[in-house]
């Protein structure tokens, strides 16, 4: 039987991302056990920015560590967050503050099934949210094979109306499925990605992977050409070689640290709040 983790993004139990994370494992086309974890219960503090997780050991005791164990032990991954404010819930980005982490863990993460639904109070109210649910999955490696919105305020609604029963079957049917989701378009030739900056002259800048390129219309439609960022942690190789940079940056600061410290001190003091 395979393991499926349910990731919840919001502080409301029984709320509609519980309930969605619990309809799509009961949809599954095979019995999966299903595990779940709260992310906002959780002590996640914020990285302190010191990178000596690189090189050893996290200094900082909290609920990451068991987060990521559970995450890199499942068979498959549902996430579900609410739309706070056009964005995805501040719990997700909080877990990935921390990823630097990620990198020792490539193995596991790398691949690993994974579907995201954001859920909206209103009708178009979703803003960028679903971008957040998925950069949370593609920052670990995960394989995205499914994502949508649901629009649903009031706790139970989710599973009231077609979409969300509809969203749920079909992230169900893709969790676990052995065809690559369906391309969508315009989309990143890079990532797949549709979440867009528009930069003018034609150029657009992909908010996912970081791609950069152009596009037009051909008459009938869009056209959309990216090429890969100048720098990119998309992909198994391209993970492990931002990784070893990270660790040679921290070499780097090492050797340099009193000369970028003397820098600093012209700016030293202030008044903060």
């Amino acid at each position: 039987m395979k393991r499926v983790l349910g990731i919840i993004g919001s502080p409301r139990k029984m709320g509609n991302c519980e309930l969605t994370v619990k309809e799509i494992a009961a949809r599954l086309p095979e019995p999966a056990e299903l595990s779940m974890v709260r992310l906002v219960e959780k002590d996640i503090r914020p990285c302190k920015a010191c990178y000596r997780c690189l090189m050893g050991d996290c200094p900082i005791q909290d609920d990451f560590g068991m987060v990521l164990d559970a995450i890199a032990s499942a068979d498959g991954v549902i996430v579900a967050a609410p739309v706070y404010l056009l964005g995805a819930h501040s719990s997700l980005q909080r877990f990935l503050d921390r990823g630097l982490q990620f990198w020792k863990r490539l193995d596991d993460l790398t691949g690993k099934p994974a579907v995201g639904v954001a859920l909206a109070g209103v009708m178009d109210g979703e803003g960028a949210s679903l971008l957040g649910v998925e950069n949370f999955l593609r920052a670990m490696g995960m394989a995205v094979k499914g994502r949508a919105v649901i629009h649903a305020a009031l706790p139970g609604e989710a599973l009231l109306s077609e979409e969300g029963r509809a969203a749920a079957a079909r992230l169900a049917n893709a969790l676990f499925s052995q065809e690559s989701p369906p391309a969508e378009s315009p989309s990143c030739t890079e990532c797949g990605g549709t979440y867009f900056e528009f930069r003018g002259g034609g150029r657009v800048f992909c908010l996912l992977c970081g791609s950069g390129g152009t596009v037009s219309s051909d008459g009938e439609g869009i056209r959309l050409s990216t090429k890969p960022p100048a720098h990119s942690w998309r992909g198994p190789a391209a993970r492990k070689a931002h990784g070893e940079w990270l660790i040679g940056m921290k070499e780097k600061y090492l050797r340099e640290r009193e000369r970028l410290k003397e820098v600093a001190r012209g700016y030293a003091g202030g008044n903060f709040i």
